[in-house]
């Protein structure tokens, strides 16, 4: 017997919304984040000390000399640059205006000519108006930050001609282990996280798409040269309203920050999935 009880995509919509309310007050969407200039810097150079996962990720996906690839929250090219040496064509999807600029000068940096740009939400975006499709492989790494993630995979589907890859998130999060200490003293509430992979492979499931799964860990790790700099980061991901907000998170951050080398790490471990399938198997 068939089960569709449950609307997959409005459990997914309902805890996006939930993980984005502060104090009462919407926090807003994800990429927001990502305007900023000076995180685009710090996601590059994390980046740039893992190319081993990057590798191996490579190596994962089926790709040609003559593959068209879509990427779908590029950043500021962690995939995408690497990408353009093994393939014919990326489109690199990026909303965030930090990561977009950064991405632009690597580009231009690393003197490549087989990146496309589009600074746009995957919401917001056109598959027939604004990409250069169809895609053989359509990468979103990490970037499902999307309220209606039904559509966003029906617009994936419609761009590509072979392969959908997905990587997201299984089980909490390094970030989200300093929310959930962070929030009931910051905003008198508990802390909602967002959908993980288990929504997602049942929202997959009920539009009748049977994935692949791969999961594996992942070691999370962000360095700072000051405490200031660490809140200053910190503060982008909260809602500081208050001077009696800003010491919780100094305080807390004083006492979670290891110090290394004369620096302040933040130690997080994770585990992630891999989620793919072919559209030429299920059309």
């Amino acid at each position: 017997m068939k089960n569709n009880s449950v609307d997959w995509n409005m459990v997914w919509t309902e805890m996006m919304q939930a993980n984005q309310k502060a104090d009462h007050q919407e926090r807003g969407d994800c990429a927001k984040l990502w305007d900023s200039r000076e995180n685009a810097e710090r996601f590059w150079k994390r980046s740039q000390k893992n190319k081993g996962r990057i590798e191996k990720t490579l190596k994962e996906l089926p790709l040609k000399k003559g593959s068209r690839v879509l990427d779908i929250g590029s950043g500021p090219g962690s995939l995408a640059i690497p990408l353009s040496e093994k393939v014919a064509h990326v489109t690199a999807v990026e909303p965030g205006k930090g990561m977009m600029e950064l991405l632009q000068e690597n580009i231009s940096k690393y003197g490549i000519n087989n990146i496309g740009c589009v600074n746009k939400r995957w919401e917001d975006l056109n598959v027939e108006d604004d990409l250069e499709g169809p895609y053989d492989i359509v990468i979103a790494s990490f970037s499902l930050g999307m309220p209606d993630i039904r559509n966003a995979i029906e617009k994936m589907q419609s761009a590509s001609s072979g392969h959908v890859c997905l990587y997201w998130f299984a089980g909490e999060t390094p970030w989200e282990a300093h929310s959930y200490n962070l929030w009931p003293a910051m905003y008198g509430m508990e802390y909602s996280p967002g959908p993980k992979c288990d929504v997602l492979y049942n929202l997959l499931y009920s539009m009748g798409i049977f994935p692949d799964m791969h999961v594996f860990p992942l070691e999370f790790t962000n360095d700072f040269g000051s405490m200031d700099e660490a809140i200053d980061y910190f503060r982008s991901r909260y809602t500081i309203e208050t001077e009696q907000q800003e010491i919780m998170l100094r305080n807390y951050l004083e006492e979670t920050l290891e110090q290394q080398d004369g620096l302040f790490v933040d130690h997080g471990h994770s585990t992630r999935v891999k989620i793919w399938w072919e559209k030429e198997v299920i059309d």
